[in-house]
C-alpha cells in the first residue's frame, strides 16, 4: 500500500458525481509518521462532486482503531463513525486554507487524500478514551483502578512548620 492508493486524479474526471471506496488498515496508519494510531480498520466512502473550478468531497467513515484506555491503559478497539466534508478550489490564486477548504493549482490533476483521511479518523476519537467508550469492553480494570485510588503517601504534612509559615502568608 502506498500513498498513491489514496490519491484522486480529478483531472481525468468528468463533471458530476463520482464515488470511491477505501479501506484504512494497519498499513495505511504506517504510511504516516505519527504515534497516535497504529492499528485499525476503517471503511471510507467518498462522494466526490466535480465542477469546472470546484470539487466537493463528502467522506463517510466507519470502523474502529486500536488505542489504549487513558485510565487503565488496556488496549481496546474504539469506534470510528464520522462524516466529513472537504471543498477543493481549483485556482491560480493562493487562498488561505481552512479546515474544510483547500486550494490546488489549476495545472494540478490529482489530490493526495492520505493526510486528510488520517486527520478525519483522529478527529472522530474522543479527547479522553475510556473503556466505556470501547467496542470490546465496558469497564476499566478493577485492579488498576484500585491502585490509582490508593494514596501513595499516607503521612499528613499539613502541620509541618513550612506549611504553617505558608498558611500565615496567605492569611495576610
Amino acid at each position: 500500500m502506498a500513498r498513491k492508493d489514496f490519491t484522486v486524479q480529478f483531472g481525468s474526471l468528468k463533471e458530476g458525481l463520482h464515488e470511491f471506496r477505501y479501506q484504512l488498515t494497519d498499513e495505511f496508519f504506517a504510511l504516516i509518521e505519527q504515534d497516535l494510531i497504529q492499528k485499525g480498520k476503517v471503511n471510507v466512502h467518498l462522494h466526490l462532486e466535480r465542477s469546472e473550478r470546484h470539487i466537493v468531497c463528502d467522506f463517510i467513515l466507519s470502523g474502529w482503531v486500536t488505542k489504549n484506555c487513558d485510565v487503565c491503559l488496556n488496549e481496546l478497539q474504539y469506534p470510528v463513525e464520522s462524516v466529513q466534508h472537504l471543498h477543493v478550489k481549483i485556482t491560480d490564486k493562493e487562498i488561505e486554507a481552512e479546515s474544510d477548504l483547500i486550494s490546488v493549482d489549476s495545472n494540478a490533476y490529482e489530490i493526495d487524500l492520505t493526510n486528510h483521511l488520517y486527520d478525519y479518523v483522529a478527529l472522530s476519537l474522543p479527547m479522553k478514551l475510556e473503556c466505556k467508550d470501547a467496542i470490546n469492553r465496558e469497564e476499566c480494570d478493577e485492579n488498576v483502578l484500585e491502585m490509582l485510588t490508593t494514596e501513595k503517601d499516607e503521612t499528613d504534612n499539613s502541620n509541618h512548620p513550612e506549611w504553617q509559615k505558608l498558611k500565615e502568608i496567605f492569611k495576610n
